[in-house]
């Protein structure tokens, strides 16, 4: 069974399904560092290819898709925290403009 990989841009919390390149690099590895940029917000986003969710059913046609702009070499060095810094960043984002929304009123 194939399986499709979907990226959320922590800018603005959007699904969009990964296009890898044909062919992929020899030198990718799950700790190969992927960037992307959102279709929707413009953000450029870098991130180790393990934070990449894996999904085991096509998406939906509706689902937009995102191009993988580059693959770095392997990471000799990978942060053990990536993980819960990703996770951070997306949470941290609505709070900053939620708090500035309020603000203005």
């Amino acid at each position: 069974m194939p399986s499709y990989d979907s990226f959320m841009c922590p800018n603005c919390e959007d699904y969009f399904r990964v296009i890898w390149p044909n062919p992929i690099p020899s030198h990718h590895d799950p700790c190969s560092k992927i960037r992307m940029k959102c279709p929707d917000c413009g953000e450029v986003t870098e991130l180790y290819d393990f934070l990449i969710d894996k999904i085991m059913q096509a998406p939906e046609p509706g689902i937009p898709s995102v191009e993988v702009l580059s693959i770095s070499p392997r990471d000799p060095n990978p942060d053990p925290n990536a993980r819960s810094k990703f996770w951070q960043r997306v949470r941290t984002r609505p709070r900053v403009y939620n708090t500035m929304t309020y603000r203005a009123r």
